[in-house]
């Protein structure tokens, strides 16, 4: 009775990976042949603007849909209309384009022997005339395919979650020229009314604070919002500062700028250390922007945005 178990647990083991093993080959073959229906389609559209073999992509019913995001209806489009588009391009003059796959993204699911499924990620680039590429969208994509006799056809298509903004894809930064100080004595006025705000601020010296701050003071911060009450900001600052945070100016990047007529604008980065915190926690740097208010030369600051 052993012998006859072991016998059929071999034998359906065998039947087993002989079955799995063709549908993976068949798999893969199928993988293949929808690939290169991909590469055609876009070796068309981008490069040899031969519509008259999107016959051998396209079935006569496709329909191509664009998802639109929650603003706006998913658009559609024939193949008429979707031919029409490659034939623009191809006789307009715009720009030369560049399409990838993303990675390994690219995913064949067979459905059944007539029916399959391909889904992928891909980028779109712009080729610039003085040399280079700029990318100007990334997209996921689901087609349907069916079986045709021996060949495959493509139903249709829906591409969505696009995404058309990359402020920094190819483009490097822009970093302004360094700053340098104007000739006139203005930077040292400001570097020392710094000092000795900061100074008090880390000392909790509220009367000079009370002193430098305007009547009229307005504190715009990027996570708690605008504070336009004077009383309110230093009591704040008497609750949640005094004796427990500190200030330093990050050396080196101070800047400043006369404001004709009113007084100056102060533009630099800061760190602040919470004596609450084990010593040694890093500090990230935050960028600042103080409007100074000269008025027969007393300065006070009328405006503080600060920026995490």
């Amino acid at each position: 009775m052993l012998k006859h178990i072991k016998l059929f647990t071999i034998i359906t083991g065998t039947l087993f990976l002989q079955a799995t093993g063709a549908r993976g080959q068949a798999t893969t073959a199928l993988y293949r042949t929808l690939k290169a229906k991909d590469s055609l389609l876009f070796d068309i559209a981008f490069h040899s603007c031969d519509v008259q073999r999107l016959h051998e992509v396209f079935a006569p019913d496709f329909v191509f849909y664009h998802d639109n995001g929650s603003d706006g209806p998913t658009g559609t489009q024939s193949l008429a209309s979707f031919i029409e588009n490659i034939q623009h391009r191809c006789t307009s003059h715009t720009p030369e384009m560049r399409r990838e796959i993303a990675g390994n993204s690219l995913q064949v699911i067979p459905v059944n022997h007539q029916e399959a499924i391909q889904t992928g990620i891909q980028r779109l680039y712009v080729l610039m005339e003085q040399g280079g590429e700029r990318l100007v969208e990334e997209s996921k994509f689901t087609r349907n395919w069916k079986r045709e006799g021996n060949d495959w056809k493509m139903v249709s298509e829906l591409d969505y979650a696009v995404k058309t903004s990359f402020p920094d894809a190819g483009q490097p930064r822009y970093a302004p020229n360094p700053y340098v100080p104007s000739a006139e004595p203005l930077y040292d006025v400001i570097a020392r009314q710094d000092s000795l705000f900061f100074h008090a601020y880390n000392n909790c010296d509220m009367e000079t604070m009370t002193n430098t701050f305007s009547d009229s003071l307005e504190f715009y911060h990027d996570q708690t919002g605008l504070s336009a009450s004077k009383k309110d900001v230093l009591e704040s600052t008497h609750k949640n500062i005094c004796g427990k945070v500190s200030r330093e100016l990050v050396p080196g990047s101070l800047e400043v700028y006369p404001i004709h007529g009113y007084g100056a604008v102060e533009i630099a980065y800061h760190r602040f250390h919470n004596n609450q915190q084990p010593v040694g926690t890093p500090s990230k740097a935050s960028k600042f922007i103080v409007l100074w208010k000269n008025t027969d030369g007393h300065w006070q600051i009328s405006r503080v945005i600060s920026l995490h």
